[in-house]
């Protein structure tokens, strides 16, 4: 298992190197491995930091507790988790996904309304890239429906 996740690892910043990001998206190419949580009493387990892209394990979806009811809970065979990541700063956040789960930005019991939706650049490791306008404050990231067991996440400031 710690060969597989470290080849994985590995794999993922091959690729992010390969590719010309742009500067928003730097973290991208450095993973540390994050565990997701499977409720919001375990988060304090599962934090991410602002512009340093984590390689996440993620959960069977049966097995989690959403905060609030995911956009697309997926079945019994997808793969979700929760993440939580503190903003200081007011102003536009992208998250940025190596899978295509879906993704939801959670803070008070609401979620965040998405103003922007991206495919990542090619030989980037990047699936999908998700734009919110947030507030500062402690935020939980949902996955869900998602078809891979890990994949990587990124959240960085872009406005």
């Amino acid at each position: 298992m710690k060969i597989a996740l470290y080849l994985s690892l590995l794999f993922m910043s091959l690729l992010a190197h390969a590719a010309n990001l742009p500067t928003e998206l730097e973290g991208w190419k450095s993973l540390s491995y994050v565990s997701s949580a499977k409720s919001a009493e375990e988060l304090l387990t599962a934090s991410i930091e602002l512009n340093k892209a984590s390689y996440v394990g993620l959960i069977n979806t049966p097995k989690i507790h959403y905060v609030i009811r995911p956009t697309n809970e997926g079945g019994s065979v997808s793969y979700g988790g929760l993440f939580q990541i503190e903003i200081k700063e007011r102003g536009t956040y992208r998250v940025v996904l190596g899978n295509a789960s879906w993704i939801d930005v959670v803070k008070d019991g609401k979620g965040a309304q998405s103003i922007g939706h991206a495919q990542g650049l090619d030989h980037s490791g990047i699936r999908k890239m998700v734009d919110y306008p947030l507030e500062t404050g402690t935020y939980t990231v949902q996955l869900s429906a998602g078809a891979d067991s890990t994949t990587a996440l990124l959240v960085t400031k872009i406005k």
